[in-house]
């Protein structure tokens, strides 16, 4: 056994000495980058007196944003909802206005009509914190539209007055 291992000792100590002659290769760290010096200030003007450098002028501000047009009136199908739910609540049956108004809004959520309506009713319910919610829909989505906007800052003074 000793004979077959001589031939593995022998590569062994060849493969450490050949290993052991080696010598590291060094390599230097990148060099940094070097700034350059500032520059000198400019040579004052004839007559002794250096120049004040003139502050270069401001641009002008951006154009204002242009509000969204109005959403159109209610059309179609919300049309006939909203008139359908406007003779529900003159009978009194209030119930039956909202179901209409709620089935309006499920179809056009954006017409202030529509929620402005359904605030009126919720507040001949009784249900003022409603109709006040339903008053600050109808103000988010009515846009530029001063009518539709009155409307609904009415119905949430109502509200608040609960009236």
């Amino acid at each position: 056994m000793a004979a077959r291992l001589r031939p593995l000792i022998g590569i062994l100590a060849f493969v450490l000495l050949v290993a052991g002659c080696t010598v590291p290769v060094y390599e230097p760290p990148p060099a940094r980058p070097v700034a350059p010096p500032p520059a000198p200030p400019p040579p004052p003007a004839p007559g002794g007196v250096p120049e004040v450098p003139v502050p270069a002028p401001e641009p002008p501000p951006p154009a204002p944003i242009p509000p969204p047009p109005p959403p159109p009136p209610s059309s179609g199908a919300t049309a006939a909802l909203l008139e359908q739910g406007r003779a529900q609540a003159a009978a009194g049956n209030l119930a039956l206005a909202t179901s209409s108004l709620e089935r309006a809004l499920r179809i056009n959520p954006r017409d202030a009509d529509l929620w402005c309506e359904l605030g009126r009713v919720k507040l001949q319910q009784g249900d003022r914190g409603q109709a006040q919610n339903m008053a600050q829909r109808g103000l988010a989505v009515a846009g530029n539209d001063p009518a539709r906007r009155a409307s609904c800052e009415a119905l949430l003074a109502a509200a608040r007055r609960g009236s």
